[in-house]
């Protein structure tokens, strides 16, 4: 059963035995990241001088996919990708809940209801840990030792960089300085038009407003 791009980057954030989010303050920043690379692939829209062009406003019979296609036509100008990439990282919680549901459902992910004193939440390890540990070596091939793989393998490396999850998959310093600068080569060789390229750095840039907004509203009330 094939997966999309968006539903493989949901599986690397989760952790994969105890099922929570390794990137809480940035996966939603990489989900929104991933849309805008599947509806490049799909030729639903392109990327140039850091805006997003919506090419086709057909529905794709996909949930998250139609959502964003409808946002981008409904606007009267292009959207700076950053821009865009904030505006559905609001919406990531609306977002990444059908997307786990569905992996729950194609039996990728469990859910595990937990309770800390009366308070229950829920957190969802890996069921098919073969198939994670898979994609994380893949990108581990492919960044150090140049082993290509399928084409959604670059822009999973590009997406985890971007929200700091790479050192989750490199063990050793050396393997993680080596990683830092493999993965920004890999993101520029890439040949989906400019999108990767303009999408990771959109990515990055959205997170260090976010990190810079939030150092600034924490020392403020200091």
């Amino acid at each position: 059963m094939d997966l999309t791009l968006k539903e493989k980057f949901v599986l690397l954030i989760l952790h994969p035995d105890k099922g929570h989010n390794m990137a809480i303050s940035f996966s939603g920043y990489g989900i929104a990241g991933a849309m805008l690379l599947e509806l490049a692939g799909m030729e639903k829209l392109k990327i140039e001088d850091k805006r997003v062009k919506l090419l086709d406003s057909k529905k794709t019979d996909d949930e998250q996919l139609d959502y964003l296609i409808e946002i981008l036509r409904r606007s009267d100008k292009s959207y700076k990708v950053k821009s865009i990439i904030s505006k559905i990282q609001g919406k990531s919680s609306k977002i990444r809940k059908p997307l786990i549901e569905g992996l729950v459902k194609k039996r990728y992910l469990k859910e595990v209801e937990k309770r800390f004193l009366i308070f229950k939440y829920k957190r969802y390890p890996s069921s098919n840990i073969r198939y994670r540990n898979e994609l994380v070596e893949h990108i581990r091939r492919m960044v150090l030792r140049n082993i290509k793989s399928d084409d959604d393998i670059p822009l999973l490396a590009g997406l985890a960089g971007a929200c700091r999850l790479s050192d989750k998959f490199f063990r050793t310093r050396e393997e993680r300085k080596i990683a830092r600068k493999r993965i920004k080569e890999i993101v520029k060789e890439n040949d989906i038009d400019q999108a990767i390229d303009e999408t990771v750095k959109a990515v990055q840039a959205a997170i260090m407003v976010s990190i810079a907004t939030t150092a600034v509203v924490t020392s403020t009330s200091h």
